[in-house]
């Protein structure tokens, strides 16, 4: 009580300030993450891997310990999307011009969706992706919008197959139906997350038909939204 009513005439009673050093030490750590206050107002951040980052490829430890892998997802908008030839340096994707339907260019990779992996990851986890990423230097992370493909599940009595009972949401990904399950058309969901996005100040000047081109893609016959899209599949392993 008597804190207060100092503090209320004199507002820095009993704060010290912190030694420069400290203060140095903290704007190195944090330069590559000058949100990371505005990160950490939540216990949670959803995050959008597409390369080295995705599961059982070499950098997925820096999501942090307490990563948890939700849905497989797609951009809503298009990239082209650049890969060396050797299989150790970063994919770098670039957004596509909005107004473009395909590509014209020659040698330069083909505009199209790019497919990732979705996680919930600790906003401190940003620290070292920034780092490792050189956010704001070689790439930017933005919040993208992702489009989440997924089927509604109808469990069914055995031999009986009675509408009601029961209906469950489901992320699901099989075209399986058995005996007791039936699965609704393929649905869409729109959501937001964090994604590294290349910077072309930095990549451009290094990018060349030489020695980069793209990254795998694919073609959807079922998936009018999704004709061509990006997908990292094989994990990038660490030289011997």
């Amino acid at each position: 009580m008597l804190t207060d009513v100092i503090r209320s005439i004199i507002p820095t009673y009993g704060y010290t300030v912190p030694a420069s050093q400290l203060l140095l030490d903290e704007l190195e750590r944090t330069k590559f993450t000058p949100d990371i206050a505005k990160l950490e107002e939540y216990e949670w951040q959803l995050f959008f891997a597409t390369d080295e980052l995705k599961k059982d490829h070499t950098k997925n430890g820096l999501l942090g310990m307490e990563r948890r892998y939700k849905f497989p997802a797609f951009t809503q908008k298009s990239f082209h999307y650049w890969q060396h030839e050797s299989p150790f340096n970063p994919p770098v994707p670039f957004r596509a011009p909005p107004e473009a339907l395909f590509n014209s260019l020659p040698f330069y990779p083909p505009i199209g969706k790019i497919k990732g992996e979705v996680y919930v990851i600790r906003p401190q986890a940003f620290l070292d992706l920034d780092t490792y990423k050189q956010n704001t230097v070689e790439f930017q992370r933005h919040r993208v919008r992702l489009i989440v493909p997924y089927r509604k599940v109808k469990w069914l009595k055995d031999h009986n197959l009675d509408p009601d009972f029961g209906v469950q949401e489901v992320f699901c990904r099989s075209e399986y139906n058995g005996r007791s399950i039936a699965h609704s058309k393929e649905i869409v969901c729109i959501i937001r997350a964090w994604m590294y996005i290349g910077l072309p100040a930095f990549w451009d000047p290094l990018i060349t038909a030489y020695d980069w081109g793209a990254v795998e893609h694919f073609h959807s016959n079922n998936r009018r939204w999704c004709e061509t899209y990006y997908s990292i599949r094989r994990p990038l392993l660490p030289p011997k």
